[in-house]
């Protein structure tokens, strides 16, 4: 029987860790606030080009976008973005110049609803990531392309773009201000501790499952992490992938036994 003190608990976690991924997909929605807005480059619709670097996640606190083209100009990324109110905004963008000597290589623009503005980011002679005041743009409509132009094709890096009508607004740098800055603008749930594990199973399909009841079965405290909303991955409800295949002809009667047990447990 699969059920136990151990497993139900599991489950009741994995609901929590479900609540917290679905308001931190829903806040992560690009958000105005207020009169300003922020924009995470890794959350653009149409990426074009540019790739999702994640490698400094750990260090930045958000990944970025990055224009690896091999000396060729990538496409451009696209996005659009809502404003609350039309006006004049202040433009700052977040980026480096990775490799100043004495200008980078890494060079790239913004255009917004077909204006490009003047300044050449990632040619700064800084190696260190901050925020580089782009000047003005006229908004007119609540509705508004974006766009991260490559000029070079060799690595630009863009993080986040900026909006505000005021020109007094201290951006932060320091990593720690930069994620309470980030968690306020984009309205993120704040974190909370659940506590300490033996074990922890990233990923709630069929193989996550069977290792998550084996652990908890040999005593192990467990915790099981799924970022949808049913457990199973391809053999879940929604996308219906039958578990057996060769399952239940292997040479080991004791191999796959979990998984024979959920299998006989799943309705029809």
């Amino acid at each position: 029987m699969i059920g136990s003190k151990k497993y139900l608990e599991t489950g009741i976690r994995i609901k929590r860790f479900m609540f917290v991924c679905i308001s931190l997909l829903w806040g992560m929605i690009m958000t105005a606030h207020c009169q300003s807005v922020l924009v995470e480059a890794e959350l653009f619709k149409n990426k074009g080009g540019w790739s999702v670097d994640t490698q400094f996640i750990d260090q930045m606190g958000s990944p970025y976008l990055l224009a690896h083209g091999l000396g060729e100009a990538v496409e451009d990324a696209v996005t659009e973005v809502f404003f609350q109110q039309t006006g004049i905004y202040y433009v700052w963008v977040r980026t480096k110049d990775w490799a100043p000597y004495p200008k980078g290589p890494g060079k790239f623009r913004i255009t917004i609803d077909g204006e490009e503005l003047e300044q050449t980011l990632g040619a700064s002679g800084d190696a260190e990531w901050k925020w580089y005041h782009c000047g003005t743009v006229c908004i007119n409509k609540q509705l508004t392309e974006v766009r991260l132009k490559d000029l070079t094709g060799f690595d630009g890096r863009c993080d986040a773009l900026f909006f505000s009508k005021s020109k007094d607004i201290e951006l932060p740098d320091d990593p720690e201000r930069l994620r309470l800055f980030r968690q306020e603008m984009l309205r993120l749930p704040t974190p909370y501790d659940e506590g300490e594990y033996d074990f922890i199973v990233v990923g709630g399909g069929v193989a996550g499952i069977c290792a998550a009841v084996q652990a908890a079965r040999l005593g192990l405290k467990v915790a099981l992490i799924n970022n949808r909303p049913v457990l199973g991955g391809n053999s879940s409800s929604e996308i219906r992938v039958p578990t057996d295949g060769d399952l239940f002809k292997n040479r080991y009667s004791k191999i796959g036994a979990i998984m024979r047990e959920i299998d006989n447990a799943l309705p029809g």
